[in-house]
């Protein structure tokens, strides 16, 4: 029997894309452990109910390929709106139980759902967006442009713009973010090496134009996301005032679930410009929807004084308010702006004559203090919730020779890709 840790990205979501991976690093920080990591290819911008249906295919084709086998345990880890997409799947599978009279084996094996900052009532930043009402062919008229722009450019011609683009707009030593990861995915799209890099590069190139191309079709998350449910518009988990009915689900089936709530500084004077505006857009008179303020205790720092969040609090892209879930017991503080947990808190220098494939970028660039030691110590935790059901609350960040603790079987092998 083994445990199979599925991570599920969020918004814009993806497993690789260009020069960035979505979670960047969380493989090498559980590497110790025997948990087998498999990480969602999501839709980027589809709707929660949408995503929540791949996800079922997706592990139903991996059970039937014999990846995940009836007597493994599955742990379920949701960023971001990928959290949205689990609490979905997992209403789903009741409303077939109810409906049917019994549930899929696979929904027996799951045994831990973790959500990390994840909006369980929304975002300021889709309310604000959706209050410049704003037709849905309009909005997805720039990603078209993007669309057929790269595709007329073809990858040659997008990977020279890029490195055209790179030499007018030199990163910052150390401080890359999202415009220069931007960039260097366009240099990527052609290489003059060897014939394998040639295609690596085209691949990327085709991938990114599907990206877009997903984008341009199909933004129906953004509504999911709006705390104030509008009529005509599909009703997500962030829309459901009354959640007893899924903890109730949660308690019958054995399901153990947890939130980290992550919350970041007001930007200051040198604060660079698109972390400035989208905490700006969801400080800016929240929607009372999200939750009323609430003191929530500290993850990675348990000995600190509990926190009292108000609804204004953020981490650039979700207010901290609405990622708590099912209840403030459940959920716990970090302090990270929303791309630092997935590893990307830096820019991280490749060794001297090493072209890695994929980087980590600083994509906020919230000026945290969010750095390596965080990221390992949030994983870690992240790694015991699904053996002990718990972060450890009042204790260190578990170690290694704790999480291998003698007596409680993780299973055979060691941590894996797929």
């Amino acid at each position: 029997m083994q445990d199979h840790i599925v991570l599920v990205p969020g918004f814009g979501g993806f497993q690789a894309l260009g020069s960035l991976r979505y979670y960047h690093g969380v493989t090498q920080a559980l590497g110790f452990t025997p948990l087998v990591l498999h990480y969602f290819p999501n839709i980027p911008t589809a709707s929660v109910q949408s995503r929540a249906r791949l996800l079922r295919r997706w592990l139903g084709e991996l059970q039937e390929r014999g990846v995940i086998s009836r007597q493994d345990d599955i742990h379920l880890v949701g960023h971001s709106t990928g959290g949205l997409d689990i609490r979905q799947l997992l209403i789903d599978y009741r409303q077939d139980e109810d409906a049917h009279g019994a549930s899929e084996d696979m929904l027996g094996q799951i045994r831990t759902v973790q959500f990390i900052s994840t909006p369980q009532r929304g975002t300021n930043l889709s309310h604000r967006f959706r209050g410049f009402r704003i037709p849905s062919p309009v909005a997805r008229v720039l990603p078209r442009m993007l669309f057929e722009t790269t595709r007329s450019l073809r990858c040659v011609g997008a990977s020279f713009l890029g490195r055209r683009l790179q030499r007018l707009f030199p990163p910052s030593k150390g401080l890359p973010d999202w415009f220069d990861a931007v960039i260097q995915t366009m240099v990527g799209f052609d290489s003059s090496k060897d014939p394998l890099e040639r295609a690596l590069a085209r691949g990327s190139y085709f991938e990114t134009l599907r990206w877009l191309l997903d984008i341009a079709t199909d933004i129906a998350a953004v509504s999911d996301l709006d705390p104030v449910w509008t009529r005509g518009s599909p009703v997500s988990p962030a829309h459901r005032t009354a959640t007893n009915e899924e903890q109730d689900f949660f308690s019958r089936k054995d399901i153990h679930c947890g939130s980290i709530v992550t919350v970041a500084r007001r930007p200051g004077a040198n604060a660079r410009g698109l972390y400035k505006f989208v905490y700006g857009l969801n400080a800016r008179r929240p929607c009372p929807e999200m939750g009323r303020a609430q003191s929530i205790s500290w993850l990675l720092e348990p000995e600190k004084e509990a926190r009292r969040l108000v609804p204004s609090d953020n981490d650039g892209i979700v207010n901290s308010i609405s990622m708590v879930w099912p209840d403030a017991k459940s959920s716990f503080l970090v302090e990270a702006d929303h791309a630092d947990v997935i590893g990307h808190f830096r820019y991280a220098e490749p060794p001297p004559g090493v072209a890695p494939r994929y980087y980590q970028y600083d994509l906020l660039s919230s000026g945290s203090d969010f750095g390596p030691k965080e990221f390992e110590a949030l994983w870690r935790k992240i790694a015991a919730f699904t053996k002990h059901r718990t972060y450890h609350t009042g204790r260190p960040p578990p170690s290694e020779q704790d999480i291998r603790e003698p007596g409680v079987s993780w299973g055979e092998g060691m941590s894996s890709v797929t």
